[in-house]
């Protein structure tokens, strides 16, 4: 038996150093750009776009937005889908930033930040 399985060892160490490529095969994080916005009065609606999420499906999408007096929020869109907006709620006059992220089963992706601006009243 000993000699059965030590002879059956280097077999098993020429396959571990030549494996099948199953790079076609492997998930990766997804790949997602952040869209222009679109102001109206107070509110803004934000766009984001996920262009990849190669074999692990979307669980979540979203914004992260603030500026420099608001505490940075966080906000998910629902129903994960490829082109996706959320619409913010009464914002005061100033320069926002924000950015679109996706997340699936390998990991989470923030895409560009891109700032939107709200003029006083």
């Amino acid at each position: 038996m000993k000699k059965l399985l030590f002879s059956l060892l280097p077999l098993a160490g020429l396959a571990a150093c030549h494996p099948e490529d199953r790079s076609g095969e492997q998930p990766f994080a997804p790949e997602v750009n952040t869209l222009g916005a679109v102001v109206n009065g107070p509110q803004a609606t934000l766009n984001g776009c996920v262009t990849r999420s190669l074999n692990s499906e979307l669980r979540k999408v979203g914004f992260v937005y603030g500026n420099d007096t608001l505490r940075l929020s966080i906000e998910e869109t629902g129903n994960p889908q490829a082109l996706y907006s959320l619409t913010t709620d009464s914002l005061g006059a100033g320069t926002y930033f924000y950015a679109a992220f996706a997340t699936n089963g390998v990991g989470t992706t923030y895409a560009d930040t891109l700032t939107f601006t709200i003029q006083p009243d």
